[in-house]
This record gives structure tokens, C-alpha cells and sequence, in this order.
């Protein structure tokens, strides 16, 4: 998929929504990561306070899609441009489905909808000292999902406070390693495993062999662990391309109990490595 200024643009002026569905953690009186990149969604993007950008965005913030401004200057440009279009309707959807935050990490992952069409997105923000000070992106078109029961972004969503994000990571890396050392992996996959990418479900062979093709690489940049969910930050090489791609699994009792994943071509033109 080959993006452009208007449409990043565009998908982040759908988040304004997420103003009105806000949980109480997103509220500017908090202190994790997680609220913070929480807040920026509900006060930048959503309420549009060009003023507020200093209080979050540091002044050497590191912006890693190739399509926006580096620094502060991208998001003033940003929200400058989605002060001239419509907001949404007062009872829209926000788009947030999932949150997830190891340290100073946090990663996103929006079901977002624009001008007749679909898309997944993950974000991932690293911050230091309360400062958004990078960031990571990946966005997908969705096809017609209606009337499906498993889609590319519904599921479990609350992360489990009482499970060990360091033995979930732990299962994950252990999955990976036997990825891409082309050795069965099936051992940590859930025999009730749900799967929500439709690429892989249409492959027939399940996550492991799907990643594991003799066609396919995986390069592995960032394993993001909280309770009981695990996002990856993958270079996944497939089809003679190179994508960015994020994965998000669900861990329960020692196996990989459910997965979603964004992923998104690198354009041409584009060093992979300066989209991570």
C-alpha cells in the first residue's frame, strides 16, 4: 500500500473520537505511559490543542513514517490540518481497541474508519519522562468483515493484570526463536487458539508455518509485554517485499491463545531500517 501525507492524515483525524469514549486512565491528572499516549489521542488528535503539543511531544521527537514532519513541527502540521475538516458525529465509535505498555513502550491498536473505507492501525510510542519521543506505525485496509464472528480486530481487549508479563514474553520469544530457525513451533499455539489475521487463516497452515515459509524471513526489533498480551515489531520479508509488521498475541497458561497482526509494504524509496 502506497501512503501519502492527506491519508495518514486523514486516519489520524479519525481518532478524534476516541474523546468521547474515554475510560477514566486517560485523564491528564495520570501518570503512566500508557495515559499519557492516552491523553495525546484524546487532547492533541481528539480536541485538537495545538497549544498542549509542548506537553507532550519532545523537541527531538523521532517520527518513523516516512510521510510526516520530524519533530513537533509534524503533529502541529497534523492537527493544523484536521482543524479544516468536519469532527465526527458526537456518538461515534472510538477507535482504540487495545493498549499496551512495557516500560517506556506503548503500543496501540485502532480499528479506524475513512471516507467508505476500513483499517487496522497500530501505533507504538517510546517515551522518557513523560514525553512522547518517537514513533512507530502501521496501517492496513480491511476487507468486508460484516457478519463474521472473528474479524481483524475484535476479541479479548482488557489486559490481565495478574498474569507475568515476563513469562508471556518468554512464550513469545520461545515462538519466534523456532520461527525463524525453521523448527516446529506448533508446541506454543493453544489447541483453542483464535486467529484474526485473514491472511493466515486463508493459508490453511497456521501461524507458525505461515511465518516459516522457504519464501519468508522474520526479523525480530521489539517484544512489548503487558499481563497477559505481547506486541511484536517485526521486518517480515515475503513475496520478494519487505513489510513492516506488527504483531499482537494473547497468552493464557503457558500457550498463544489468540493473535492479530497490521502489517504494511515498505514503500519504494523508502531504507526499511528508517521505518524502525
Amino acid at each position: 500500500m502506497k501512503i501519502t501525507q492527506v491519508f495518514t492524515l486523514g486516519i489520524c483525524c479519525i481518532l478524534i473520537c476516541a474523546a468521547r469514549e474515554a475510560k477514566s486512565y486517560i485523564y491528564m491528572d495520570t501518570i503512566t505511559n500508557k495515559q499519557k499516549v492516552l491523553s495525546f489521542y484524546k487532547q492533541i488528535v481528539g480536541q485538537r490543542k495545538t497549544e498542549l503539543i509542548p506537553e507532550f511531544i519532545a523537541e527531538e521527537y523521532k517520527q518513523h513514517n516516512p510521510t510526516v514532519k520530524q519533530g513537533r513541527a509534524g503533529i502541529t502540521d497534523m492537527i493544523n490540518y484536521m482543524k479544516t475538516l468536519p469532527p465526527p458525529p458526537e456518538d461515534a465509535k472510538s477507535p482504540i481497541v487495545r493498549a499496551i505498555q512495557d516500560g517506556d513502550l506503548v503500543v496501540t491498536h485502532l480499528d479506524v474508519s475513512f471516507m467508505g473505507k476500513r483499517m487496522a492501525v497500530i501505533d507504538l510510542f517510546k517515551l522518557k519522562d513523560g514525553m512522547l519521543t518517537e514513533h512507530w506505525d502501521a496501517i492496513q485496509p480491511l476487507p468486508d468483515e460484516s457478519g463474521k464472528t472473528i474479524t481483524a480486530t475484535n476479541g479479548a481487549t482488557e489486559v490481565d493484570p495478574n498474569a507475568s508479563a515476563e513469562d508471556c514474553r518468554l512464550v513469545v520469544d520461545q515462538f519466534y526463536k523456532a520461527v525463524v530457525s525453521k523448527q516446529s513451533a506448533n508446541q506454543f499455539i493453544d489447541a483453542a487458539y483464535v486467529e484474526h489475521d485473514a491472511s493466515v487463516i486463508a493459508s490453511g497452515v497456521g501461524l507458525a508455518d505461515y511465518l516459516s515459509g522457504p519464501d519468508r524471513s522474520v526479523k525480530i526489533h521489539r517484544l512489548i509485554a503487558e499481563g497477559d498480551f505481547v506486541a511484536a515489531q517485526l521486518q517480515f520479508n515475503g513475496s520478494g517485499k519487505t513489510f513492516v509488521f506488527y504483531e499482537i498475541f494473547r497468552v493464557a497458561k503457558g500457550k498463544i491463545a489468540e493473535h492479530w497482526s497490521v502489517e504494511q509494504v515498505v514503500p519504494d524509496g523508502i531504507k526499511p531500517e528508517d521505518m524502525f
